[in-house]
């Protein structure tokens, strides 16, 4: 008798482990998909902010309530009218705002963004700008509102700028924006900033 009790009560403490590690793991995977949710969330807000803030407010955008469809019609729109996205982008801001900013959305509070690990928003860089990944930066980031080589269009010509002689100047401005340029300090690290301005002095007159 005591070794059938003994065994039902093996057996018992053998489907409370089970239950036990099943229950654990359910919670581990649903807080790693909670955290590439937050992660995923964070990054198309800095997408959100480069490539659709230059033009409107990012509270303009998200007052708006749409359907899918209609946020992808948005989204082709803005291609069409010059946003720099290439169709992953493009995928990421139509997920993010068919999710979040639906008919039956209510009030939104956005994630806070990623920090950058290892700097501080206007920490100095450590190494001298690079012009080839400047180059790089500023046709993704830049080319829509300041032109081709820095020439001008809705925001004013940089080429030959007296800005670039400043460089102090130049990066908190690209950081806290100023007047009708928003804030890229979310969007480009301290050292992208300073390959974009040594790019930037590299455009003959």
């Amino acid at each position: 008798m005591n070794d059938r009790r003994a065994r039902l009560y093996s057996g018992h403490l053998f489907v409370l482990i089970l239950a036990a590690l099943w229950l654990a793991f359910l919670t581990t995977g649903r807080a790693q998909e909670q955290t590439t949710r937050q992660t995923a969330d964070q990054q198309t807000q800095r997408l959100l902010a480069a490539r659709c803030a230059v033009c409107h407010s990012t509270d303009l955008i998200q007052q708006q309530r749409l359907p899918r469809d209609r946020w992808e019609a948005t989204v082709k729109k803005m291609v069409h009218w010059g946003a720099q996205l290439d169709a992953t982008e493009e995928a990421m801001l139509v997920a993010y705002l068919a999710t979040y900013f639906h008919p039956e959305a209510g009030p939104v509070v956005a994630p806070p963004a990623a920090p950058r690990s290892g700097e501080e928003p206007g920490a100095a860089p450590n190494q001298p700008g690079v012009p080839a990944r400047g180059a790089a930066l500023y046709k993704h980031n830049c080319l829509p509102c300041h032109g081709e080589a820095g020439r001008g269009g809705m925001g004013p010509k940089l080429a030959r700028n007296p800005i670039l002689s400043q460089e102090d100047r130049f990066r908190a401005t690209v950081r806290q924006g100023r007047g009708a340029m928003p804030p890229w300090g979310d969007v480009l690290r301290p050292q992208e900033i300073v390959d974009i301005r040594a790019w930037l002095t590299t455009i003959p007159d």
